[in-house]
C-alpha cells in the first residue's frame, strides 16, 4: 500500500504542474492582449486623424460653401 508521503508528493506535483500551464496561459493571453490594444491604438489614431481632416475641411470654407448652395437650392424650389 503506497505512503501517505507519496501520495502528498503526487499532489504537489500535480498543483505545481497545474499552476506552471496557468502561468503559461496566462502569459499567452497577456502577449494577445497587447496585440490588440496596438491594434486599438492604431484605430483611434487613424480616426483622430479623420476627424482632424473633416475639421479642417469644415473650416476651410467647405461649409459655408454647402450652405449657400443648399440655402440656393431652397430658395429655387420655393418659387
Amino acid at each position: 500500500m503506497p505512503s501517505m508521503d507519496t501520495f502528498i508528493a503526487v499532489c504537489l506535483g500535480l498543483i505545481v504542474l497545474e499552476l506552471g500551464i496557468m502561468i503559461a496561459v496566462f502569459i499567452f493571453v497577456m502577449l494577445k492582449v497587447k496585440d490588440a490594444a496596438s491594434a486599438v491604438e492604431v484605430a483611434a489614431y487613424r480616426v483622430d486623424q479623420e476627424v482632424l481632416s473633416v475639421g479642417e475641411t469644415l473650416r476651410s470654407g467647405w461649409l459655408g460653401t454647402l450652405k449657400t448652395v443648399f440655402s440656393a437650392g431652397l430658395s429655387l424650389m420655393r418659387r
